[in-house]
């Protein structure tokens, strides 16, 4: 299901939503496919965006799966410790425990 959100990406840093830790939850269940997601900030003016993104990019890679919902969640808050080692990597840090 990530997969299909790879190419969904946070405009601000060009990275996607997936490697920067910001999916929660990605599950596809009987007729819908449910996901939420979160943001480095509450007060992101691009969330609508995001969201959108997220549903068109899901809708292309599953077009046999007729409702998509993408809810942004604000619990637990993010932090940067759920950016993956990929994340870290195109962000230019030092991927974790590697030194």
């Amino acid at each position: 299901m990530l997969d299909g959100l790879l190419d969904v990406l946070d405009p601000e840093v060009g990275i996607s939503v997936v490697h920067l830790g910001l999916v929660y939850r990605a599950v596809r269940v009987p007729g819908r496919i449910e996901v939420d997601l979160t943001l480095t900030a509450r007060t992101c003016p691009l969330a609508g965006m995001i969201v959108e993104d997220a549903r068109e990019c899901l809708a292309r890679r599953f077009d046999d799966c007729p409702v998509i919902l993408v809810s942004l969640v604000w619990s637990p808050a993010w932090t940067p410790d759920r950016i993956t080692d990929q994340g870290h990597a195109l962000l230019g840090h030092p991927i974790r425990g590697v030194s």
